[in-house]
């Protein structure tokens, strides 16, 4: 009977445990950041060499591992430096978006070394476009969607100095300059659900009330004299 008892508290504590596991062992799914949008002015190529793209803040802490480039006739002719900035011009991380065909998005995309942003901050995306080549970004779009996670809070480029920090925000070419697009997943800590929570308070109170049943069932020791 004690072995029965011992084998039952054991298969609900193994259950509890193995509905808790997805709380701390699902992996995260990757996100985009600029999800959709219409319309829009298209460009081929700016001759002066800006960095163009947009600014956006966060909710939740992120970890950016692609940076990608608008591809929408089908492939990316030139390659594209890519680069995400701080609110204060510092570069957090780069890379080169390689010619190719778009990666079933619109957007081809590269792999950068992890870039990691915080919630309520605020950061910069933007990348170089200068030859004539036929690769376009479009800029005042419609109807645009952003992933979990991301604020779009303006177009952005900066003067024609090359691949730089895009400090300056344009009020007059509205819903950004795209261009510059990344990959990212959500980084803050996994919320339990409720259905899980009771299925964890039950099993531990289960295995409890099972406990104290046994302990009540035992008998009280008699003392022997001689």
């Amino acid at each position: 009977m004690k072995k029965l008892i011992h084998l039952k508290i054991k298969t609900i504590f193994v259950a509890t445990a193995i509905a808790a596991m997805p709380l701390v062992a699902s992996p995260a799914m990757a996100a985009t950041a600029v999800q959709s949008f219409k319309g829009g002015t298209s460009f081929t190529h700016n001759g002066i060499g800006e960095t163009v793209g947009f600014t956006f803040s966060t909710s939740d802490d992120l970890l950016v591992t692609q940076l990608g480039w608008y591809a929408p006739n089908g492939i990316l002719v030139s390659s594209r430096p890519v680069g995400i900035w701080n609110s204060g011009g510092t570069l957090l991380g780069s890379t080169t978006v390689s010619a190719g065909a778009p990666d079933g998005t619109g957007f081809r995309y590269a792999t950068t070394t992890p870039i990691s942003l915080f919630a309520g901050q605020q950061y910069f995306i933007g990348g170089r476009d200068t030859q004539a080549d036929g690769d376009r970004y479009i800029s005042s779009v419609s109807d645009l969607v952003m992933g979990p996670s991301i604020t779009f809070l303006g177009s952005a480029r900066n003067s024609g100095s090359g691949f730089t920090f895009p400090n300056l925000i344009d009020v007059t070419t509205t819903n950004g300059r795209f261009g510059a697009n990344f990959q990212y997943t959500v980084q803050s800590g996994a919320v339990p659900e409720p259905a899980t929570w009771a299925l964890m308070i039950g099993g531990f109170g289960l295995a409890g009330a099972m406990l104290r049943r046994r302990r009540a069932g035992r008998p009280c020791a008699r003392s022997t004299r001689a």
